[in-house]
């Protein structure tokens, strides 16, 4: 049985997903919350398939470890690579960012055609393009893999000298006619300000950026409302890593508002 002060678990395999966690903050600031980010391991995109299922399910494990009532995967490249694996593994109900990055996305675009950023792996899964094609197999999609991007953003994104060229060379092989753009990686909502930067110096006619960070804290205050286990008393936030801890804070305090509190602690998976 799942209990109103359960907390939401939510997992990335690095910080990233912390994009996530800060809109379920602002549209359900009542909830208990448990966030673990893989730091140690990342990048998961270059990763092959079987080695992210064999690290996905160490957190899964230990987030149900943490007696969580809901498990949100923040990581396009896992929600790719293991959804449907975690779903038949687990008793547990469990969220994923691309199917809601994509209700956005074909809900936004007026032309039909749709540009995806993303990992390579999650590229390569194809998992948006057969997800847009349900709802709407007439849309034009264009895919590309931002292979250096996670990395970078995760270590010191302003720090990199070469970082808005590194964007350009991307955003240039998106579809010039394309008038939605998917963040299809939870590290990018935290350099949208550059990428729209660089969005105005290429040839391109954008007018939606959708990250699918909205819709999926949107899902996750549906099945809570629905089920009857919405909480009403915060008490904590805890944020686990894999990686050192003094290490990590200074990115967290960099992506989280001022006012959050949350206490950082280390998880050995």
């Amino acid at each position: 049985m799942f209990t109103n002060s359960m907390p939401i678990a939510v997992f990335d395999s690095g910080f990233g997903g912390i994009t996530v966690l800060k809109q379920l903050l602002k549209l359900l600031p009542n909830e208990n919350y448990i966030y673990l980010g893989d730091n140690a391991n990342i990048p998961y995109g270059s990763k092959p398939k079987n080695q992210i299922i064999e690290l996905t399910s160490k957190m899964v494990d230990f987030l149900i470890k943490q007696n969580c009532k809901i498990i949100v995967i923040a990581c396009n490249t896992i929600a790719a690579s293991t959804y449907d694996i975690l779903k038949q593994k687990y008793n547990i109900p469990i969220i994923e960012v691309i199917s809601n990055g994509v209700i956005d996305a074909v809900n936004n675009t007026k032309n039909n055609n749709i540009s995806i950023m993303a990992t390579e792996f999650t590229v390569n899964s194809k998992a948006y393009i057969e997800k847009i094609n349900e709802y709407n197999k007439n849309i034009k999609i264009t895919q590309v893999a931002c292979k250096e991007l996670c990395p970078m953003i995760e270590n010191d994104w302003n720090s990199h000298d070469n970082r808005f060229e590194v964007l350009e060379d991307y955003l240039k092989n998106i579809d010039s006619d394309s008038d939605t753009l998917i963040l299809g990686c939870t590290h990018y909502p935290l350099i949208i300000n550059d990428i729209k930067e660089v969005l105005k110096s290429t040839n391109n006619s954008i007018k939606n950026i959708i990250d699918p960070a909205y819709h999926t804290a949107l899902s996750v205050k549906e099945y809570l409302e629905n089920n009857n286990i919405l909480n009403d008393n915060h008490q904590y936030l805890d944020i686990y890593t894999t990686e050192s801890i003094q290490k990590e804070s200074k990115l967290i305090n960099m992506i989280l508002p001022s006012n959050i509190y949350y206490t950082l602690k280390y998880a050995n998976l």
